[in-house]
């Protein structure tokens, strides 16, 4: 059994994979970057016209879904290719391409699927109170590298929809505070991206983003037999 690493570890990790491959990780979550900011101004300008957004509100949720998925797939899919990258740091990859490698996945409804139910699930237990709400996000927060893994190995389809949330429950149990802690470390890196304008984001998302893909190949490599 492989100990977990410190955060530390973690982060210095993704440090070596990035050193002179920050050019090839800045490509891999372009797609991504720019969605995030055509989101954070599309949502900008539905607060500055309230009244047409108002006028089309049917239009607009449908307009929000399909940007919502369409950044699941592709951040996903980065976040996949992050993962195999820092399983195998000369692998060599098109970064471009890596971030729609999803969608030429037949399956790919099924990550949509995993993210509606544990959506909801999350919700349900947010009606009870706010914390335990928090707690099973933590606890489902693997459930779409364990599809990747488990999609790699051809048994994906052996698994439902509602096997990934459990496996990531499983894979979590005692880690919920190690991952809850390790994204907090990151606030300062956020409120620096802000005051930047977000041009600090551009080198902070693939470090963030990452840095938790090595997470999980930590938990799974501590943890084998759960995955």
């Amino acid at each position: 059994m492989i100990n977990n690493k410190t955060r530390s570890q973690l982060k210095q990790e993704v440090k070596t994979v990035l050193r002179g491959n920050w050019g090839k990780a800045i490509l891999l979550y372009l797609f991504i970057l720019i969605l995030l900011f055509l989101t954070g101004s599309y949502n900008s300008a539905s607060n500055l016209m309230p009244n047409l957004a108002n006028q089309n509100i049917f239009s607009s949720e449908i307009i929000s879904l399909i940007i919502s998925f369409i950044t699941i797939l592709i951040g996903l899919s980065a976040n996949f290719r992050a993962l195999d990258w820092l399983r195998e740091p000369t692998l060599q990859f098109k970064p471009i391409s890596s971030s729609f490698q999803l969608f030429k996945n037949p399956d790919w409804y099924r990550i949509i699927g995993i993210d509606i139910i544990s959506t909801i699930l999350v919700f349900l237990w947010s009606l009870l109170l706010i914390i335990p709400g928090i707690i099973k996000s933590l606890s489902y927060s693997q459930m779409y590298f364990i599809y990747k893994d488990l999609s790699d190995q051809g048994k994906a389809k052996d698994y439902s929809l509602i096997d990934y949330i459990t496996q990531s429950r499983k894979l979590m149990n005692g880690h919920k505070m190690d991952y809850f802690i390790l994204n907090l470390s990151f606030i300062g890196w956020f409120i620096l991206a802000v005051i930047t304008f977000g041009i600090g984001f551009i080198w902070l998302i693939p470090y963030y983003r990452m840095t938790m893909a090595n997470f999980y190949r930590n938990l799974v490599d501590s943890q084998s037999q759960v995955i």
